[in-house]
């Protein structure tokens, strides 16, 4: 009895390995590995919050610009 149960639970492994072996569909064989690399560099989790912070003459989220003689903080 204990045999049949591990050659069941084996055969039934391998089936359903199998039939995920089959239905498995990454979209990467269609586009290339040329594609994800184009998709990984346009991706990125981290958005810039202020030009590079807090200066002496402007607050977070704009800068220091000068032109003309005139200076003043602009947006980012």
């Amino acid at each position: 009895m204990r045999r049949l149960t591990i050659v069941t639970t084996l055969a039934a492994t391998a089936l359903v390995t199998g039939l995920l072996t089959l239905s498995a569909d990454a979209q990467t064989w269609r586009r290339g590995a040329v594609a994800v690399d184009a998709a990984s560099k346009n991706f990125t989790p981290i958005e810039k919050a202020a030009c590079g912070g807090g200066g002496p003459h402007c607050p977070p989220g704009r800068t220091w610009v000068c032109r003309g003689g005139t200076c003043w903080c602009a947006p980012c």
